[in-house]
C-alpha cells in the first residue's frame, strides 16, 4: 500500500514536470501512469477542486475526461482514454496548478484511507463506481454561476473518495463517494427549484417585467 502512495506522488511530480511544455496532451499524461488506471488519472485531474483556487475553463476539461472514463467503466472496458480524448491536449501552466493543488490537497487527506470493506471496491461493484465518476463529471460541466457554492468541489470529493477506495481497496470511502454524488445532483435540484420559486415570485410582483422580457 505505501508502494502505491509513492507511485502516486512520483506520478503526480513527473506530471508537473510535463506541464513545462506549452501544451500537454492526455495521452502524454496517460503513458506516465504506466497503465495504473483510470483512478489515478480521476484522482489527479479531481483532487484541484477541492482547493479554493481559480481554475476558470479547467472543470469544463475535466468533466469531460471524467465522463469518458466513467462510461468506459461502466461499460465494461478498461478504464484507458478513448482515442478521441487522448488527443486532446491542456494548457501546460494550468496543469501545473492543478498537479501542485493535488499535491497539497492529497497530503492532507492521504492518512483518512486504509482498507476496509474492500469487496465493495472490487468487481463488480467497480462498474457502480464508474457510474459515480460519469455522474460527477457532468455536474462539472455544467454551466453554473460562481454563486453556487460547492459545485465544483461537491462531485470532485465524489471522484477522489470513489477513485481512492478503489485504489486503497477502501469500500467505506467507495460508499461514500457515491452518496456525494447524489449529493450533489440532489443539492444541485434544490438550487433549481429554488431559483425558479424566485423567479416566479418575481413575476408576480412585477408583471411589467414579464412583458419587458417578451
Amino acid at each position: 500500500m505505501e508502494d502505491q502512495k509513492q507511485s502516486f506522488a512520483a506520478d503526480l511530480e513527473a506530471i508537473e514536470r510535463l506541464g513545462e511544455s506549452p501544451q500537454v496532451s492526455f495521452a502524454a499524461i496517460e503513458q506516465r501512469l504506466e497503465g495504473r488506471g483510470f483512478a489515478s488519472f480521476a484522482l489527479i485531474f479531481a483532487l484541484p477542486f477541492v482547493q479554493p483556487i481559480p481554475l476558470p475553463g479547467v472543470s469544463i476539461i475535466v468533466g469531460f475526461v471524467m465522463i469518458a472514463l466513467g462510461l468506459r467503466l461502466t461499460l465494461g472496458h478498461t478504464g484507458t482514454l478513448p482515442k478521441w480524448l487522448r488527443q486532446r491536449e491542456i494548457d501546460g501552466p494550468k496543469l501545473i496548478k492543478m498537479t501542485q493543488a493535488a499535491r497539497k490537497a492529497f497530503a492532507y487527506i492521504d492518512p483518512l484511507f486504509k482498507a476496509r470493506f474492500s469487496v465493495i471496491a472490487q468487481p463488480p461493484f467497480h462498474r457502480a463506481i464508474g457510474i459515480s465518476i460519469a455522474l460527477s463529471g457532468l455536474a462539472l460541466i455544467l454551466p453554473l454561476p460562481p454563486v453556487v457554492l460547492f459545485s465544483n468541489s461537491l462531485p470532485a470529493w465524489a471522484i477522489i473518495c470513489v477513485s481512492i477506495g478503489y485504489l486503497e481497496r477502501d469500500g467505506l470511502f467507495v460508499i461514500l463517494g457515491h452518496l456525494i454524488a447524489i449529493a450533489t445532483w440532489v443539492y444541485f435540484a434544490m438550487v433549481w427549484e429554488a431559483v425558479r420559486i424566485a423567479w416566479v415570485a418575481m413575476l408576480q410582483e412585477w408583471p411589467s417585467l414579464k412583458t419587458l422580457l417578451q
